[in-house]
């Protein structure tokens, strides 16, 4: 029992001291994202309009990479269509970088989760979702970084559900959307400051 107790210690102590060690990097990201698309009951495809975004990640490192978590919210509307729609990301993800000079680096990576996405046609809010993404990353102190990078993401969406919509006078009174797709992409362009702990 005395060796046990000898090991528990042991252990927690080498956990400790890891996590001590370990490097933790948080960044508030500013960006904007584009892509999806929705149709009508005609055929008739609508694209979501581009709009800003925000983010935060926070990582650690491993080994000449790090490993994290990613959430995104993006608030959009259909163009020419009265509605619109919040979609937000959460992601488990790992990158590596590869340093270019003595304070940047680029870092290549990829991430996979869910989404949330909160619509009026949309009946099943949930979706697997995964992205890939690069960037650039420029040192300013030992604790303080500018960040910068382009991520798709990709998330499955409930086509099998539609609902009532509203089009400009122009059309007819109105129409019934639902997404074109069951996979939809977008594509964000974003900026960070990264806080290193």
């Amino acid at each position: 029992m005395k060796y046990l107790s000898k090991a528990a210690i042991a252990l927690t102590f080498c956990g400790l001291s890891l996590s001590v060690s370990a490097q933790v990097f948080v960044t508030p990201w500013f960006g904007y994202t584009v892509g999806g698309s929705v149709e009508n009951q005609e055929g008739e495809e609508f694209d979501l309009e581009a709009a800003a975004n925000v983010a935060l990640s926070i990582e650690t490192t491993v080994d000449n990479g790090r490993v994290g978590f990613f959430y995104a919210r993006q608030s959009s509307d259909v163009e020419t269509i009265d509605s619109d729609l919040d979609i937000h990301y959460l992601h488990f993800q790992s990158s590596l970088a590869f340093p270019f000079s003595e304070r940047a680096s680029s870092y290549l990576g990829v991430g996979i989760g869910g989404s949330y996405i909160d619509a009026d046609w949309v009946d099943d809010e949930w979706g697997f979702s995964a992205s890939i993404m690069g960037g650039v990353e420029y040192r300013l102190s030992d604790s303080l970084s500018l960040n910068t990078q382009l991520r798709w993401l990709g998330t499955a969406v409930d086509n099998d559900t539609r609902g009532v919509c509203n089009l400009p006078t122009t059309h007819s009174d109105g129409c019934i959307i639902q997404f074109k797709t069951s996979w939809m992409n977008q594509f964000s362009a974003n900026a960070g400051v990264t806080w290193r702990f």
